[in-house]
């Protein structure tokens, strides 16, 4: 029983030894590591801002012409026109008010 008592005492005894040992030799190796992932070819990114085109302001229009254009083309109405032949309006067959 003493016996086993101090075959285990001994071990907790070196079990600091041979981590700082382990500590050491993983220090060691670490750098070449570190070289060898630097030598490593690493993956091109696309440039996430690369087609980015800054904001440029519209210069200021008379507000009398620009409702004048929008007269000439048929108001309001053919904007409405527009959105619903693109699909963002409301459905095209007028039957969105019976799923009340």
């Amino acid at each position: 029983m003493l016996k086993l008592f101090l075959r285990r005492a001994a071990l907790l005894a070196y079990a600091p030894f041979l981590a700082l040992v382990s500590m050491c030799a993983w220090l060691a190796a670490m750098p070449a590591a570190l070289a060898a992932e630097a030598v490593a070819s690493r993956p091109v990114a696309a440039d996430p801002f690369g087609h980015y085109q800054r904001w440029r302001d519209e210069p200021l229009q008379d507000w009398r012409k620009a409702n004048a254009r929008v007269g000439e083309i048929g108001g309001w109405r053919t904007y409405l026109r527009e959105s619903q032949q693109a699909g963002d309006g409301p459905g095209q067959n007028g039957s969105d008010h019976h799923a009340h």
